[in-house]
């Protein structure tokens, strides 16, 4: 009987400790995103990347720290590392439609000239997340890409590869 209630104990230890691990992690790391992001908006890109780098430390998959940090990165002039951590998120999830968004982001808001990349990442999400690639298409940032004729067809696809929505609202199944 007492052998049963010291590895209830134990076990309760051990997962208080888990438990308690896991919330300061989380904790620091949400502090951490909100420092960057308040250095992100200040256009304090120094700093920007000091937070996002802790965030990304603490939570490495988080695609949304990781892609925040490259482009802080690149907005510093390091193009290459804000490259290899763009890699990186393609590498965690790269057939998910939210990461080909955030490469898609990436590209147009700091190598908009490198059109190859904007529109392969374009393609990439496209064929995942037709609905999100038109969304983003749309956005003011893709009009320097209007006369492109790789734009024009990406494009059309997306909006051929939605379904079409009824006009009264009423779905036919």
């Amino acid at each position: 009987m007492a052998n049963i209630i010291i590895m209830i104990i134990a076990a309760s230890t051990i997962l208080g400790i888990q438990l308690g691990t896991r919330y300061w992690r989380n904790r620091r790391t949400k502090v951490s995103f909100n420092k960057g992001m308040e250095a992100y908006t200040a256009k304090e890109y120094d700093a920007a990347v000091r937070a996002f780098r802790k965030c990304v430390r603490l939570a490495p998959q988080w695609l949304y720290a990781r892609t925040l940090m490259a482009i802080s990165l690149a907005h510093r002039g390091q193009v290459s590392e804000a490259l290899k951590e763009i890699e990186m998120v393609e590498a965690f999830q790269p057939r998910e439609g939210d990461t080909w968004a955030l490469i898609v982001t990436f590209f147009v808001l700091c190598m908009p000239e490198n059109e190859e990349r904007v529109f392969d990442a374009l393609e990439r999400l496209a064929a995942l997340d037709a609905q999100t690639a038109k969304t983003l298409i749309e956005q003011p940032c893709f009009l320097r890409y209007n006369g492109s004729p790789k734009f024009i067809a990406l494009k059309k696809t997306t909006d051929t590869s939605l379904p079409p929505t009824p006009a009264d609202g009423n779905a036919n199944f």
